[in-house]
């Protein structure tokens, strides 16, 4: 056991929760500064106590004999009594004890030993809480088996015999609580004490039904059962066995029957509003009486009647926008008083306790009640009037706000902040009418196209106040540091302003291209507030730019014609932020966005032109390639070739003659691959992309003529390979041939030569033949090996082969002779090349 344990109360010794100035069961201050010096003194207790311990231990450990030392001086006896033993005298005469250190010497320390073993670990439930669960669970198993017996026995017993069980077994239970506590057995006390207030409810449960409260509805007896409980909790913790602890559990039933009487005369009144203030008035005193003498009860009234006031309160939003007319608020019904009397009684807290934090929060939500009162009656009439009150009520507690000193400031801030999330309501329902109307046009509509139905829900004419009042608001909130200038919140505040009027455009009837118009003149001015922006602001409003480009896009999706003029506006946003923009991610996105807004820039403009969808793919082309020429970087150029494999199937598939327009568009992209590698040395190993295109080209030219033969297909590119291996092998002289040159003559040859194995007796043979003995005797002149090596396997297999038609006249003995000696002649050479092998093997070993 230690005496210095911080979850144990000193006095008392019961749990201590975590954070109380006070112990629960017996008052004690344990946060003084008494309290600490008391648990310094503990401490140092616990520390000598362990150190007695060890000592103890060491005295009782077996210790070695210490080494022989030189004889201690023998005392001698004094004379002996008669009857008595000498006792022994010292030698010497004996030394004073020392003196006292001085008051505040640092003392000596005891003689150095082992540390003392640390406290265990406590772990599982403490000792005090096994009373604890075992007493609630008898408390518990008496209040079911007082119910049990009364429902078993109610029919039996008469009026007098179940009154006086009740009261009896009240009576028992009260006493004994009262006794347990007289006799500090706290737990017991406090689980008898609840079975007392049990049996308390079911006495007023048992008058009930016996017709004590005569015709009366159960609401009257709930309220009295909550009254009497009230009460008993009260009378049972009042007492104070010399000067012990109060009990708890009556305290906390003050609050429970607080909340039942409350239900009980919901239950039998009409009058929600006036019995939530009317309790709210009692729980109000209770708790200002209570809190220096019961602390414990003035908590759980406090939070009984706070319960009590927001459930009154809702109650009153409720029926104030459900009955919003002047009259059923202010004359019959009584609403908005209600509404003021719980924003006053918000005030009471801060008042009471002199705080002024609890009292500016408390007006502000007072406030925010009020103005909900005054606002209300608006609901009844058109959305005009409901949005201009409460457009009016938000900019006044906004001003208010910024107008106030900043220690009251709070006051404005409840009131603001749900006006400023009403307006946003306001504003969320006139976009969504716009956009309803856009998307109730249709598809396939003329270039004027008009937006005309359906009609408008709110004004809109307050979308732009109704956006720039929160966000002033919203401006306000931040706090103010002296690096940080206005200028992000009048940018955010003309962007957003613009678009607010571009939904206020578009809930009229106007034109689609002109919604579609000034939406992209909002991210026009958005852009350029970004590019006279500087780092994350110019990041932010060059994205925003971007976004509104791609929102005037969708909005003209109804008609070709708008969704021209969408894709222009955001091919000219893109172009300029990325040639214009300073940050990376803005130049980056602008650089991703350009290839699908000019794809759908042509498509749409050659279609609303009526042009044939066939001829729509060479300018996609053509432009996407142009782009990617005049910006080589991969955040264009992998667009532009995503966008160019979606955008040109279309028009390939729509021409009569599929094969020449596919062989047309691989053309053009050869021919803008052939570009980009001849204007940038950093895309010059786009040529090897640009050949087979070329070469893919040609064959489907080909295909589609009906051509058979194999060298217009393989020819062309083989010639242009060989072409490139020369002009590598001219600019690397130290390079090989075999991967310059090998490629282009395989495949100028091979194809070829399998036409030759098939019709030997040919035209193609022999060139084929000739253009062998060239590659032979120019590789071994110029000493290249892969020209050499083509010539000569492909001029062997060609020259076996012509003799094939021959090989038949030739006796059967003469190519068996032949396989003879060539095989002869292999085994020599090996057997040779073995031989050689082992007499180097042997000049090694004789090498020393």
């Amino acid at each position: 056991m230690r005496y210095a344990d911080p979850d144990l109360c000193p006095d008392c010794r019961s749990d201590l929760p975590h954070g109380v100035r006070t112990c629960p069961t017996c008052d004690l201050p344990v946060r003084h500064a008494l309290a600490i010096e008391l648990f310094a003194t503990l401490t140092r207790a616990d520390a000598l106590v362990a150190r007695l311990r060890s000592l103890s231990d060491q005295a009782t450990a077996p210790t070695p004999a210490p080494p022989a030392a030189a004889p201690a001086p023998t005392p001698t006896r004094a004379p002996a009594m008669a009857g008595t033993a000498g006792a022994p005298v010292p030698a010497g005469p004996a030394a004073p004890p020392p003196p006292p250190p001085p008051p505040g010497a640092a003392r000596p320390s005891a003689a150095p030993g082992p540390a003392p073993a640390p406290d265990p670990v406590r772990s599982g439930f403490g000792v005090s809480a096994v009373p604890k669960i075992l007493l609630s669970l008898g408390a518990l198993c008496l209040l079911i088996a007082a119910i049990v017996f009364l429902a078993v026995s109610w029919s039996v017993l008469g009026v007098g015999g179940r009154t006086a069980v009740l009261l009896t077994l009240t009576a028992a239970a009260t006493g004994g609580a009262l006794l347990l506590n007289r006799f500090r057995l706290r737990i017991a006390a406090e689980s008898m004490s609840v079975v007392a207030l049990g049996m308390l409810g079911l006495d007023v449960i048992g008058a009930h039904a016996a017709g004590w409260f005569g015709d009366s509805s159960t609401g009257w007896a709930f309220a009295a059962g909550g009254a009497v409980m009230a009460l008993g909790g009260t009378g049972l913790a009042l007492p104070r066995f010399a000067d012990g602890p109060r009990l708890v559990a009556p305290q906390v039933f003050v609050g429970v029957g607080y909340l039942i009487g409350w239900g009980g005369l919901l239950a039998a009144l009409d009058h929600q509003l006036l019995v939530g203030h009317l309790l709210v008035a009692l729980g109000a005193g209770i708790t200002l009486v209570s809190r220096t003498a019961l602390p414990v009860r003035a908590w759980s009234v406090g939070i009984a009647t706070s319960l009590v006031w927001v459930v009154t309160a809702l109650a009153g939003l409720g029926l104030a926008f459900s009955e919003p007319t002047l009259r059923d608020l202010w004359v019959d019904g009584g609403t908005g008083w209600s509404l003021l009397a719980s924003a006053t009684a918000l005030l009471a807290p801060g008042l009471v306790t002199r705080k002024r934090e609890l009292l500016v929060g408390g007006g502000s939500f007072g406030a925010l009640l009020v103005t909900i009162a005054l606002v209300a009656p608006t609901v009844d009439e058109s959305a005009r009037v409901a949005g201009i009150v409460t457009l009016a009520a938000t900019a006044l507690w906004v001003a208010t706000y910024r107008l106030l000193p900043p220690t009251v400031r709070l006051v404005a801030t409840a009131p603001a902040a749900i006006g400023s999330l009403a307006l946003l309501a306001f504003d969320a329902v006139a976009g969504s009418v716009a956009l309803a109307r856009v998307a109730d046009l249709g598809s396939e509509r003329s270039f004027g196209v008009l937006l005309d139905h359906p009609e408008p829900v709110t004004e809109p004419l307050l979308v732009v106040p109704s956006v720039l009042v929160p966000l002033a608001f919203l401006a306000f909130l931040m706090p103010k540091r002296g690096d940080c200038p206005a200028a992000p919140w009048w940018q955010a505040g003309a962007v957003a302003g613009g678009v607010a009027a571009v939904t206020t455009l578009a809930s009229y009837d106007v034109a689609l291209v002109v919604v579609v118009a000034a939406l992209g003149l909002v991210a026009g001015g958005t852009l350029v507030l970004a590019l006279v922006s500087s780092g994350e602001r110019q990041t932010g409003l060059g994205l925003v730019a971007l976004g509104l480009g791609a929102g005037a896009v969708v909005l003209a999706l109804p008609s070709l014609a708008v969704l021209a003029v969408g894709s222009a506006i955001l091919v000219a946003i893109a172009l300029v932020a990325h040639l214009a923009g300073r940050t990376t991610t803005v130049r980056t996105v602008a650089a991703v966005t350009l290839s699908p807004a000019l794809a759908t820039l042509v498509w749409t403009a050659g279609l609303a032109g009526e042009i044939d969808a066939r001829w729509l793919g060479y300018p996609v082309l053509a432009l996407l390639g142009l782009l990617a020429i005049v910006r080589p970087r991969l955040e264009v150029e992998l667009p532009a070739l995503v966008v160019g494999v979606l955008a040109v199937p279309p028009a390939i598939l729509s021409a009569a003659d599929m094969g020449g327009s596919l062989a047309l568009h691989l053309v053009v992209v050869g021919a803008l691959l052939s570009a980009s590698a001849l204007v940038h040395e950093s895309r010059r190993d786009l040529v090897w992309a640009a050949v087979p295109v070329f070469a893919l080209a040609s064959w489907v030219w080909f295909s589609d003529r009906g051509v058979t033969d194999p060298e217009p297909y393989t020819l062309p590119i083989a010639v242009a390979l060989a072409m490139l291996g020369l002009v590598h092998l001219r600019r690397n002289p130290d390079a090989g041939t075999e991967l310059a040159l090998l490629p282009g003559l395989l495949l100028g040859t091979v194809p070829s030569l399998l036409w030759v194995l098939g019709d030997p007796l040919s035209l193609r043979a022999l060139l084929l033949g000739a253009a062998c003995l060239v590659l032979t005797i120019a590789g071994a002149a110029l000493r290249w090996s892969a020209p050499l090596l083509v010539g000569s396997v492909v001029g062997a297999v060609v020259v076996v082969r012509e003799i094939g038609p021959y090989a038949a006249d030739v006796p059967q003995w003469v190519w068996i002779g032949l396989a003879g000696a060539l095989l002869t002649t292999v085994g020599i050479t090996w057997e040779r090349r073995l031989l050689e092998i082992r007499n180097a093997v042997g000049m090694l070993g004789r090498l020393r």
